[in-house]
């Protein structure tokens, strides 16, 4: 097969990797044995795999893709935000030697491939917020209210803004709980001003106000924090016994169980230690800190895998399937069986929307031809493909 114009050449590789079966005639094995063309086949195989845009002889830049986007999305309104979600994990390939998007993305390429259950679907603003008597509000995905929780406490929550306090002279102070569930994430901004981001099965147990010398709140699960600045009341994040003290900064705590616990500073500076008496270890922007011991594994990161979520995405960098499967099934509410033993230590470069339908991610999976994902009921069968 030849073909004249090099638009032709990249159509074809297109076809091949939404219709991998193709791969199995003569013709195409015999195409790709030409090295230009094998090359181009993987560039775009590499591609899919993170679902960012790839330059033909450029150096695919994850993290500049991932700025850049949202950067745009993050422009304009909602209507405008929706627009660049719709191809939020799509594949835009250049044709030239500029940047140019096609209006019709490969997502609109169906493979052909066992239909994902309608019913597994995309997390959304959700949680029930526990009184310290035992009172359970629950707060929905939409409208707004306004309750009074205990004497001289109220709270105005909606599904945009998410929790605000009010208290007034004669408020007695108490302990509440947020608890947020698989397949749901919540906003909370506490009595000091401080802004809490609550990820997929977290909890977060904080006073009414704040009263003492420091300002302390318990994690489980993962939250992102925008402390409030006050040089006099230091904020602390207690969770699985590692305590991580700030003034006022922003960084990201993430303490699920059968974890190793991370502390990723975005800005400022804050100390983590083990155990209330333990040594302290001072954090820079950019570092994260993995608790495995006593003595925190402190290195420079790429901020965005641990602080994307925030934002409304999933973002990869050289990481496991099983990895990448486990905040998956925490925001869209499924189980995941793996066939065989190799499948869940491939890894992946990967961004999509955390609004994106689950067949969108699996599909991107998929074109990799490295993976099978086949749904049933509630629960994703991942099995290696056999080549």
């Amino acid at each position: 097969m030849k073909f004249e114009k090099e638009e032709d050449r990249l159509n074809f590789v297109i076809e091949l990797l939404n219709h991998p079966e193709l791969l199995q005639e003569v013709r195409v094995q015999e195409w790709l044995a030409e090295s230009r063309n094998k090359e181009l086949y993987e560039e775009c195989r590499r591609y899919l795999e993170g679902g960012l845009r790839l330059a033909v002889g450029d150096q695919l830049d994850v993290e500049g893709e991932y700025w850049n986007f949202t950067r745009k999305m993050k422009s304009g309104g909602r209507s405008r935000r929706m627009t660049w979600l719709s191809v939020a994990a799509a594949v835009v390939i250049l044709i030239s030697a500029s940047w140019w998007l096609l209006e019709n993305s490969l997502s609109s390429k169906k493979q052909e491939v066992i239909p994902v259950a309608e019913h597994i679907a995309p997390g959304r603003n959700q949680a029930v917020l526990i009184t310290e008597s035992g009172e359970e509000l629950v707060l929905g995905a939409s409208g707004s209210e306004s309750r009074e929780l205990g004497e001289g406490v109220s709270v105005e929550y909606d599904s945009l803004r998410g929790i605000n306090y009010k208290l007034t002279e004669r408020a007695v102070v108490s302990y509440h709980t947020l608890r947020v569930p698989k397949g749901a994430e919540y906003k909370l901004t506490l009595n000091d001003g401080t802004i809490v981001w609550l990820n997929s099965e977290s909890e977060l147990r904080y006073p009414t106000s704040f009263a003492g010398e420091s300002r302390e709140v318990f994690l489980k699960g993962e939250g992102y924090f925008s402390v409030a600045h006050d040089e006099q009341h230091p904020f602390i994040v207690v969770s699985s016994d590692i305590y991580t003290k700030v003034y006022g900064t922003e960084f990201n705590v993430r303490s699920y169980e059968e974890e190793d616990v991370h502390v990723t500073l975005v800005q400022g500076r804050v100390s983590v230690k083990k155990t209330e008496d333990g040594s302290e270890y001072t954090l820079n922007p950019g570092e994260n800190a993995r608790f495995v011991e006593s003595v925190p594994e402190i290195t420079k990161v790429n901020v965005n895998r641990y602080i994307a979520w925030k934002d409304g995405y999933f973002y990869y960098e050289n990481e496991s399937l099983e990895s990448i499967m486990d905040d998956l099934k925490r925001w869209y509410g499924f189980d995941v069986v793996y066939v065989g033993n190799k499948a869940r230590d491939y890894r992946f470069e990967l961004w999509a929307s955390r609004d994106s339908e689950i067949s969108v991610i699996t599909d991107l999976l998929m074109k990799t031809n490295r993976v099978g994902i086949k749904v049933n009921g509630k629960t994703l069968v991942v099995s290696e493909v056999i080549r």
